[in-house]
C-alpha cells in the first residue's frame, strides 16, 4: 500500500472515483426547444388557416347562393301577345240595317168643281172679272159669278184667292193655278161665298 497523497485526498473530496456520464454534444440541447417552437407554429398557422377557409367559405357561398337562372324575355310569353275582345266588340251586336222611310203617297187633291166661285174685280179695269171667270168655265167649274168689290177689302191689295172652310181647301188652290195667282188664304170670304177670287190688277 502506498501512502495517500494530494490525489487520493482529492478523489475523496469530489465523489466516486470512476463512475461518470459521458459528456453530451451541444446539438442535443438546441433540438428540443427547437422543435417544440416548430410544432407549436405548425399548429398555430394550421389553426389559422382553417379560420380564414371557413369565414373565406362563408363570403363565397353567400352570392353563389343567389344566383338563378332567370329566363330571356323572348322566351316568356307577355299578356300582349294573346288576343283580347274589347268590350265594344263584344257587348254592342252589330248595327241592323236601318229600314229606309217609305214615300208616303199624298192624298189627291178633291176638286169640287161644282163649289160656288165668285169673280170679283177691285182693279178698275173694265170686263177684268168676266174674262177670269170665262177662264174658269173652260177648266171646267160651273158655279160661277163676276162681280166688283172695293180694293179695301183685298189683303194687301194683291191678287187674292180665299175660302170659307178647309173642305175647299184644294179647289181654292186649283183656282188660283188656273189663274196665276199666288196668294191663297183661308178663314172666311168678303162676300160670304165658298170660294172668291179678289182682283186688284190683272194677273194674266
Amino acid at each position: 500500500m502506498y501512502e495517500p497523497d494530494e490525489f487520493d485526498e482529492l478523489a475523496a473530496q469530489t465523489g466516486p472515483v470512476g463512475v461518470h456520464r459521458a459528456p453530451r454534444p451541444w446539438w442535443s440541447k438546441v433540438l428540443p426547444p427547437l422543435f417544440a417552437f416548430l410544432i407549436a407554429g405548425a399548429v398555430a398557422y394550421l389553426i389559422a388557416f382553417l379560420l380564414w377557409n371557413s369565414g373565406s367559405g362563408d363570403d363565397d357561398a353567400s352570392p353563389t347562393a343567389t344566383v338563378t337562372a332567370s329566363p330571356e324575355p323572348s322566351e316568356s310569353v307577355s299578356p300582349s301577345a294573346t288576343p283580347s275582345v274589347t268590350p265594344s266588340e263584344s257587348a254592342s251586336p252589330p248595327p241592323s240595317p236601318s229600314p229606309t222611310p217609305t214615300e208616303t203617297e199624298e192624298p189627291e187633291p178633291v176638286i169640287l168643281y161644282d163649289a160656288q166661285v165668285h169673280v170679283r174685280n177691285g182693279s178698275g179695269i173694265q170686263g177684268l172679272a168676266g174674262g177670269e171667270a170665262a177662264e174658269l168655265e173652260a177648266a171646267g167649274y160651273t158655279n160661277l159669278a163676276a162681280n166688283n168689290i172695293s180694293s179695301t177689302l183685298i189683303p194687301g191689295g194683291v191678287n187674292t184667292v180665299t175660302y170659307s172652310d178647309d173642305s175647299f181647301a184644294d179647289t181654292a188652290q186649283d183656282v188660283a193655278d188656273v189663274l196665276g195667282i199666288d196668294a191663297v188664304e183661308g178663314g172666311g170670304t168678303p162676300g160670304g161665298a165658298e170660294i172668291e177670287v179678289l182682283l186688284a190688277s190683272d194677273p194674266g
